[in-house]
């Protein structure tokens, strides 16, 4: 789990928090790499940005439920 810096299509940058692996909360995944842009509504799938590794955070972990996961998104957001 990182602190990236995210540039969209459009130019804007965003502060993200990035999370390569493989979602083991939600159940064992092929490897995938997740933006999460703090206030951001709109979709991000399909979306082709850039995105820059700011600062590692911490390993990928499972929770042992999907609130504790939440817990810690709003502990590394934080982080920002």
């Amino acid at each position: 789990v990182y602190i990236a810096e995210v540039t969209l299509p459009s130019g804007a940058e965003h502060r993200a928090i990035l999370n390569i692996g493989v979602n083991p909360t939600v159940g064992e995944n092929p490897i995938s790499i997740e933006v999460h842009i703090p206030d951001w509504t709109h979709d991000l799938y399909d979306m082709h940005m850039s995105v820059q590794l700011i600062h590692y955070l911490r390993e990928e972990r499972r929770f042992d439920s999907l609130d504790e996961l939440k817990q810690q998104i709003a502990k590394d957001l934080k982080m920002l």
